[in-house]
């Protein structure tokens, strides 16, 4: 299996915290991605179920949707910065802070492009990282596809991506140094 191009990286604040950056351009217009981020219809065919009040201080929980679906659990954020259709910041219980920016690009003609830059304040061991990453990373791959109508099938996503999400990590891991 060839190396996976990487869609960012991370700097690791000493054991206990990282900061985790990934970028994607995408062939579509800002206001398109920016309703795959706030809307639940869109959010669960690529991310997560979504209860949001999209004003600084509002709800902003979570609820991943692969597993067995008498597990699955709301996890609570508010929103801490907004401005948009260009950002998103919020708050996760699980995840830290994660600040979505959206940037137009110029393509030409009538085509459209976004690019997509999420940073993610992640609390957890360093040996973490490299999986927060390929997880991310695929579900950008994911956004993608929603963005084309389509949508990810959450009770096989953490089976059938598995060889997928190992070497995602892999790469990742190798990308950084002292993480295993």
């Amino acid at each position: 299996m060839s190396t996976p191009d990487l869609l960012g990286g991370a700097v690791l604040h000493g054991g206990e915290r990282a900061t985790l950056h990934l970028s994607r351009d995408y062939p579509h217009p800002v206001a398109a991605l920016w309703t795959a981020l706030t809307l639940p219809e869109l959010t669960r065919r690529w991310w997560a179920d979504l209860r949001a009040d999209l004003r600084v201080g509002g709800e902003f929980s979570l609820m991943w949707l692969s597993g067995p679906a008498d597990g699955l659990e709301w996890w609570p954020g508010e929103v801490t910065a907004l401005d948009p259709p260009r950002l998103l910041e919020h708050t996760s219980s699980e995840h830290g802070l994660l600040r979505w920016e959206l940037q137009p690009l110029y393509a030409g003609a009538l085509r459209a492009r976004t690019r997509l830059t999420l940073t993610n304040e992640l609390e957890g061991e360093d040996a973490w990282v490299p999986m927060s990453l390929a997880a991310w990373h695929l579900h950008l791959e994911q956004l993608q596809v929603a963005l084309e109508g389509g949508g990810t099938e959450w009770t096989t996503w953490g089976t059938s991506a598995d060889r997928r999400l190992r070497a995602l990590r892999d790469a990742y891991a190798a990308a950084l140094p002292g993480v295993d």
